[in-house]
């Protein structure tokens, strides 16, 4: 869903991506940089120290792990510079980065456990299906509405009002419906 407004963004995403380039950041290094803000955002949602760490800085931290996210794949096209390790560590460091942010909402007791397990099941899902179908040559890009985008986006957007909870729900059913709709999209593809 996001996907089609990150064209649109393209230009502005290109211009910081150049402007972090200039000052030696690698594609990798903003991979990483995306996946640590992740862990601390993570790890901010399980301390719960305070409603202002829980409820603002938390969700703060998600959304530059986002622009990072956003970044890292812009850098490596301006730069030349894109591997296929490249592509691996930046799939890797956000499933796990997600995970950290759902477990640390899940195990801080701002969501019901099952809730949680359910949406980082189904996150990881979403994910799983896309790169097995992937391999079959069927690009996945852009189906379904739940993508990596739009989970987190729910999440912050549900911290900021404080509805954490429902955030969580909300994001293991879009999931859910996604991991649906990618399997009936392959179906179509694959036979």
């Amino acid at each position: 869903m996001l996907s089609g407004l990150k064209h649109r963004f393209l230009f502005l995403i290109d211009r910081t991506a150049l402007c972090l380039l200039r000052i030696g950041l690698t594609p990798n290094m903003s991979t990483v940089i995306g996946f640590i803000f992740a862990a601390f955002a993570g790890s901010a949602f399980f301390m719960r120290i305070s409603n202002d760490l829980t409820y603002i800085v938390s969700p703060f931290f998600v959304l530059i792990s986002g622009v990072f996210d956003a970044l890292d794949g812009s850098m490596a096209r301006l730069s030349g510079r894109t591997t296929k390790f490249g592509g691996v560590l930046d799939s890797t460091l956000d499933r796990f980065g997600e995970v950290l942010i759902l477990s640390g909402i899940t195990l801080g007791g701002l969501a019901n456990p099952f809730w949680g397990m359910a949406a980082i099941s189904c996150s990881l899902m979403v994910s799983y299906v896309r790169a097995r179908v992937e391999v079959e040559e069927v690009k996945m890009s852009g189906v379904g509405f739940a993508e990596r985008a739009e989970r987190m986006l729910i999440l912050v957007a549900a911290t900021f009002l404080g509805f954490i909870e429902y955030g969580v729900i909300l994001v293991a059913i879009l999931s859910a419906i996604t991991v649906a709709q990618r399997m009936f999209y392959a179906y179509r593809h694959l036979n």
